[in-house]
């Protein structure tokens, strides 16, 4: 059982999500989800008067999307990776292992922490900084990094945080395993801890070389 008295229904349903992960299973359905969570709480995910034999996967997946921040997506911890797939993130993977006695193994933790951190340091524009670091020369390079495709605040601010949460949980990894490459399972490319060093640079040059455009963006939020 995964349920504590003091977790809210958000870290709840978190803890379903590791137990639907594992090294080879990276993405999970949201009926799988619902159920999972059922599972670990049939009083509070159960649907009402049979909450011993069904659950309410209306209930789960409010927790899940609903507006605001303090529901699974908006904190962060989970992301949809197309219709009705969602799967867990490095930053999820940190506050559950803050939250429970279970245990994310090795291998799906590096793996995780690869993908989060691969698409950036894998960029052509953060590549082609580090041949020449007056690159990007324009605007347009740094939005090509971050995924901009407009000019709406909370979008940039959403995708600042996302890559300085990918380096922060990556470093923060390899220092508790002492390891000074980030490796997958598979024969996919390592990623050498200088890099994201350099990387973690790079975005504060970002914020610095386009600090109008930067500003220009934030103020449409007031």
């Amino acid at each position: 059982m995964i349920n504590k008295p003091s977790l809210t229904a958000a870290e709840e349903v978190l803890l379903a999500t590791v137990k639907l992960t594992n090294s080879t299973k990276r993405e999970f359905t949201e009926w799988e989800l619902t159920v999972e969570t059922w599972r670990s709480n049939k009083n509070r995910w159960g649907l009402r008067g049979y909450e011993s034999k069904y659950p309410d996967h209306k209930r789960v997946m409010n927790e899940v999307m609903a507006t605001g921040t303090q529901k699974v997506v908006g904190k962060g911890w989970i992301e949809r990776v197309r219709p009705n797939y969602y799967k867990i993130t490095s930053l999820g993977l940190a506050k559950a292992d803050s939250l429970s006695n279970i245990e994310v193994g090795s291998k799906i933790r590096s793996l995780h922490e690869y993908e989060s951190i691969s698409p950036y340091v894998n960029s052509k524009v953060f590549e082609s900084y580090l041949k020449d670091d007056s690159e990007p020369k324009t605007w347009l390079g740094a939005a090509s990094f971050l995924g901009l495709k407009g000019f709406d605040p909370d979008d940039l601010e959403r995708r600042i945080k996302n890559v300085r949460d990918s380096i922060r949980s990556t470093l923060k990894w390899l220092d508790k395993n002492k390891e000074t490459v980030l490796k997958r399972s598979d024969s996919s490319k390592p990623i050498p801890l200088n890099k994201i060093k350099k990387l973690e640079k790079f975005i504060v040059i970002l914020e610095e070389r386009f600090k109008a455009q930067f500003d220009a963006i934030r103020k449409k939020k007031k």
